[in-house]
C-alpha cells in the first residue's frame, strides 16, 4: 500500500462494516474456545503422567523392600540395545522382577 493511499485509510471518516466486526470476533471466539480446549487436554495428560509415574515409583519402591527380604525374582543375562541410529554392546546384567502390580509392571537391572 503507498504512503497515499494509507494516508487515506487513516484520515477517512469511514469505520468497519457490523458484517467485517461480527467476522473478526467470531475468529477470536473460536480461537478462545479452541485455547481452553488445548489448556484443559494439557492439564488431563499432566495427570495421567503424574498417576503413572507415582505408581511406578511406588512399585519400584516395592521392588527394593522385596530385594532386602529376598522375596524378588532375580535373572542374570546380557543386554543387548540395537536400533536403525544405535548399537550398544552386550552387557551382563541382573534383572529384577517383582511380577505385575496392577497395570505397571516394575523390572529394574542393574550392570
Amino acid at each position: 500500500m503507498t504512503t497515499q493511499k494509507l494516508e487515506k485509510k487513516l484520515n477517512s471518516q469511514k469505520g468497519e462494516s457490523l458484517t467485517e466486526t461480527l467476522v473478526a470476533l467470531l475468529i477470536s471466539a473460536v480461537a478462545l474456545v479452541m485455547l481452553a480446549g488445548a489448556i484443559t487436554a494439557a492439564g488431563h495428560v499432566v495427570t495421567r503422567s503424574k498417576d503413572k509415574l507415582d505408581a511406578y515409583y511406588l512399585n519400584n519402591e516395592d521392588l527394593v523392600k522385596r530385594n532386602a527380604g529376598g522375596n524378588i525374582t532375580t535373572s542374570t543375562g546380557n543386554m543387548t540395545i540395537t536400533g536403525s541410529d544405535i548399537s550398544i554392546p552386550s552387557y551382563a546384567v541382573t534383572f529384577y522382577n517383582n511380577g505385575e502390580f496392577g497395570k505397571y509392571p516394575v523390572v529394574a537391572y542393574k550392570k
